[in-house]
């Protein structure tokens, strides 16, 4: 294997920085949309925040069918929106879209489940301390959450580099293109294996730094 990816260096590192800078993009952009998004969803369907049924219920709807549509058919849906946006619908700023949409999909639940998940008391404590909409989800709801959050966004992280691999469709590269036109088309078989193991051990490194600074979390709420 060491040989194998001495032969094909070049090849598979490029693919590697294709991958990151697909990554790198759109997971920044999801965490600046999703978070505030999630806080959203909250806040409509509580009394003590902004409940407002309608509002919660048309973000749902939104949420749910970018979440229903098969990716693939996702990413050819998006070329108008990219060419409209981008000037193309060719390569890894095209790419960018379609991860993000998607990513935005799954963590803003997660946030809004988060926040569903924590204790009554907490709340009920923010309340009778007087604390402003702003105040409870500052300074309670959020500490509260944010080893889940951090979890949550982990999980994100490793379904979008899993969604990376078929960004080859619309020229964006990757590993997952890299294994599939060198290695499955050309029947070297090995290769495909190789890289299979680098995304392994790339899943192994997310969740090790995610779960890390959850653990942090964990203890420092726990003091």
């Amino acid at each position: 294997m060491i040989d194998l990816f001495k032969a094909n260096y070049d090849g598979i590192m490029k693919a590697f920085w294709e991958t990151n800078y697909m990554m790198i993009y759109s997971m920044l952009t999801v965490f600046f949309i999703s978070l505030p998004l999630g806080i959203m969803l909250f806040s409509f369907s509580r009394d003590y925040l902004l409940k407002n049924r309608a509002v919660y219920e048309g973000l749902s709807i939104a949420l749910n069918a970018l979440r229903s549509v098969p990716f693939l058919i996702f990413v050819f849906i998006l070329i108008p929106v990219n060419r409209f946006l981008f000037k193309t619908s060719f390569g890894n700023i095209a790419a960018i879209l379609p991860l993000t949409l998607v990513g935005v999909s799954i963590y803003a639940r997660f946030v809004e489940q988060a926040l569903i998940n924590v204790p009554k008391k907490i709340v009920d404590r923010a309340i009778s301390m007087g604390a402003t909409k702003i105040q409870i989800i500052r300074y309670f709801l959020l500490p509260a959450t944010m080893d889940n959050l951090i979890l949550s966004f982990t999980y994100t992280t490793i379904s979008l580099l899993a969604y990376t691999t078929v960004m080859g469709v619309i020229g964006a590269g990757g590993l997952g293109e890299f294994a599939f036109r060198y290695g499955y088309q050309e029947y070297n078989y090995d290769l495909m294996y190789l890289i299979v193991i680098i995304f392994i051990v790339y899943v192994f490194i997310i969740q090790s730094i995610g779960y890390g600074l959850a653990k942090r979390f964990t203890n420092k709420k726990e003091k």
